[in-house]
């Protein structure tokens, strides 16, 4: 790709922003990452860095009008996390979205990531144009954001759960599905699956970020369903359990209080994109198995692999506060 063509990644030091990173300076674009270190104590990745706080509008503004696209992964993810903290879920996913669209070029290409959970729960197979049905604070403030990204013009991301490792710097989380029944499995020998009769569509991290180069290489403007696969959460606990060898499966009647149940219809990211989600959930668990047997996750009971429990643990971690780098 073109060397000369600038791209701002906001919180490409994060989970799936890692990923984002590494696959576009390896297709040669100049990348800035834009992060707070919510979760994180260092940023080490060989990439240039401009520590700050998205509700931040003039410094990200600011620094966001260097850059020729913007992708905007940064925000409170998962229903836990941002119940500790609503007004502040509201500041950081939507009010924040929304007053740097407000003042962004519209020259300018920019990417936003989203969330399936969207759709709340739903019998229907869903796609873009379906009914949404947000059912907590994460799912509301990700809706009311897409919205000013629509206006905008934008290109908007609809991921289902993802799943399988980052990349090699960023912190892992082990509070996704895949992810949280692999390291039960590897600790304890055993899974427990609750209800199991919901429903999810699911895409690795690596394919997410794959999907977002392209949306950088092309102009694909509008809403896009990712997603590998549908999977009801008893059949995503088969597999990974047949992954780990001696893995005893356990079923319990009683309903998980999550009520999300929706599956997605992908068609049209297939139709637009080049791309095609290739990393199966199997390849993925032996990826993490691989880590956690390696001893390369020192304590898989560390609140810092769930977004949820390290910032209920550390509420004081979502107060804004003006960069101290300077």
């Amino acid at each position: 790709m073109n060397t000369d063509c600038r791209v701002l990644v906001v919180g490409g030091a994060g989970y799936i922003g890692g990923l984002v990173v590494d696959l576009l300076q390896s297709a040669n674009y100049d990348v800035t990452v834009y992060d707070g270190l919510l979760y994180e104590s260092r940023y080490l990745k060989p990439c240039n860095f401009v520590h700050g706080d998205i509700r931040d509008t003039n410094k990200l503004t600011t620094e966001a009008h260097k850059h020729d696209y913007v992708i905007f992964l940064a925000g409170l993810v998962g229903d836990p996390a941002c119940q500790v903290n609503v007004k502040a879920t509201e500041d950081i996913n939507f009010h924040a979205v929304r007053d740097f669209v407000a003042r962004f070029s519209h020259t300018k290409k920019l990417i936003f990531i989203s969330t399936c959970s969207v759709y709340g729960a739903q019998d229907d197979t869903l796609d873009e144009t379906s009914p949404t049905s947000p059912l907590s604070a994460y799912a509301s403030t990700k809706l009311a954001a897409e919205q000013c990204v629509e206006d905008f013009g934008g290109t908007i991301f609809r991921l289902g759960t993802v799943y399988g490792p980052g990349d090699s710097y960023s912190r892992i989380r082990l509070d996704l599905v895949v992810n949280l029944l692999t390291a039960r499995a590897i600790k304890h020998k055993k899974i427990a699956i609750f209800g199991g009769s919901q429903w999810r569509p699911i895409i690795s991290a690596y394919d997410v970020a794959e999907y977002i180069l392209e949306a950088c290489e092309r102009d694909l403007p509008g809403i896009f369903v990712l997603s590998k696969e549908n999977v009801l959460l008893s059949e995503l606990g088969q597999r990974v359990a047949q992954c780990i060898e001696g893995t005893e499966l356990v079923y319990n009647s009683i309903p998980f209080q999550d009520f999300r149940n929706y599956k997605v219809d992908n068609s049209k990211s297939l139709r637009d994109f080049r791309y095609r989600a290739t990393r199966t959930v199997e390849h993925e668990v032996f990826r993490l198995e691989s880590l956690i047997k390696q001893g390369r996750i020192k304590n898989l009971e560390e609140t810092i692999y769930s977004n949820g429990a390290y910032l209920k643990a550390h509420p004081e971690a979502l107060e804004y506060k003006h960069s101290v780098l300077v």
